[in-house]
């Protein structure tokens, strides 16, 4: 059986598969697919490192895994209505070309 424990925690863990889905999305054409949620394990990479290095005094962040992977899915889910948000502002200057 595979312990999360040790893999959830592991910073390099989720920079790797973070730098991955970046790089199929980019390379591979998965048409911004993955892309946030590789932005999402990069940030989730962040907050575990500030966490393992205790620049923030004491403070825990995730007490069990479970919490680790919660942050990494609403991290998910706000990257990519970001940018659904960003990407919309810019088609809206463009004209519709269904539009007679």
């Amino acid at each position: 059986m595979i312990d999360l424990n040790n893999w959830v925690y592991l910073t390099e863990m989720w920079l790797i598969l973070g730098i991955i889905l970046i790089i199929a999305d980019i390379f591979l054409g998965f048409n911004l697919f993955v892309l946030p949620v590789g932005v999402a394990a990069l940030i989730t990479s962040g907050l575990i490192f500030v966490e393992n290095n205790a620049f923030i005094s004491s403070i825990i962040l995730f007490e069990n895994w479970k919490i680790v992977l919660l942050c990494f899915a609403a991290l998910s889910i706000v990257s990519v209505g970001l940018l659904k948000i960003v990407f919309q502002r810019n088609k809206k200057n463009e004209p519709d070309i269904n539009k007679y």
